[in-house]
């Protein structure tokens, strides 16, 4: 495989890479004001507030795990371009 090659597959391969984790993030966010706005009714709808919040803080660790593997995985990418 060419030089050239190489770096369109990184770049199209760190761009699957940057969607997921934008699309992980969208959801984290979306996930996350869905919680601020059910603790703001917490005196109408205080049965809703654990089901909530335990979804935000799951959203919260998956986006950290998910950020995690593409350190790791830009990290891999780096070092396959340095070595390569």
């Amino acid at each position: 495989m060419d030089g050239s090659d190489g770096r369109i597959v990184v770049l199209v391969v760190i761009a699957v890479i940057l969607f997921a984790v934008g699309r992980r993030f969208q959801r984290t966010m979306d996930t996350w004001a869905g919680w601020g706005k059910a603790v703001k009714a917490a005196a109408d709808a205080a049965e809703k507030i654990p089901g909530a919040r335990s979804a935000a803080w799951a959203a919260v660790r998956s986006m950290i795990v998910v950020g995690l593997g593409a350190l790791i995985l830009f990290a891999v990418v780096a070092n396959a371009i340095r070595f390569g």
